[in-house]
């Protein structure tokens, strides 16, 4: 069976979301059984015509609602008795104090990831970050680009998560993935804002280079503080 009989292709401009919830309904109708292997992220992504990185961030929702598990060197497998609507947050996009829950929660937990990301993280974690910085670079003029701007955006976050080595904090990046996508896809829908996460991008990477946590600690806060506010007050005035 070819996979992309089974999957629309999606266009580009379509995120992690709209991946996670088609997945999502391919469990429910029973497509895949529980402890069936579901395809690879390489598959998935030329299926969906979409970039692993989005896939990867859909495979976090599905982990993060007890969908599917993963055993490395095996694959990603449905788990028993799954419940489709376990684990997605009932948080609202278009309500302002949720998207600030999201940022609030920003605020207070990134900022320590850092500064153990600094200790932690591998020079292949830091060339992720590099890549995830250069298609930013190419796509800060452009304003029809914003949706994959915040996809490399979530994408930069993600590995410095990944990078802390700590699953409770990556558990926790992957609940809000959805809600955390949405807030950087209101933030980049601005030049001015996708121009300042694009310094504040490099000058983490350079903390990190440097494995200095107290400077990647320092500037990441700086980051989403600002973002934070910034995102109140694009919002108050909508």
């Amino acid at each position: 069976m070819l996979m992309k009989a089974v999957f629309n292709p999606l266009e580009r401009k379509n995120r992690s979301t709209v991946v996670f919830e088609a997945l999502r309904e391919k469990i429910r109708a029973g497509f895949w059984q529980p402890g069936d292997r579901i395809y690879t992220e390489a598959e998935l992504g030329s299926a969906f015509n979409v970039s692993r990185s989005t896939v990867r961030e859909a495979l976090n929702l599905l982990k993060a609602g007890n969908l599917i598990y993963t055993v490395p060197g095996l694959g990603t497998f449905v788990s028993d008795a799954p419940d489709p609507d376990r684990g997605v947050l009932l948080l609202d996009s278009r309500n302002l104090q949720d998207i600030l829950q999201v940022m609030e929660f920003r605020v207070g937990c990134e900022p320590y990831c850092a500064a153990l990301a600094a200790e932690r993280i591998t020079r292949e974690e830091i060339e992720e970050l590099l890549s995830c910085v250069r298609r930013q670079e190419d796509e800060l003029s452009s304003s029809e680009k914003s949706s994959e701007f915040a996809e490399m955006d979530a994408a930069f976050h993600g590995v410095i998560v990944r990078a802390t080595r700590n699953v409770l904090f990556s558990h926790s990046f992957d609940w809000i993935q959805e809600h955390l996508l949405k807030q950087q896809i209101i933030s980049a829908s601005y030049p001015e804002r996708r121009w300042k996460a694009l310094q504040y991008h490099k000058q983490i990477i350079q903390a990190f280079e440097k494995r200095d946590k107290n400077q990647a600690q320092r500037v990441m806060y700086e980051h989403v503080r600002e973002t934070k506010s910034a995102i109140s007050s694009l919002l108050k005035e909508k």
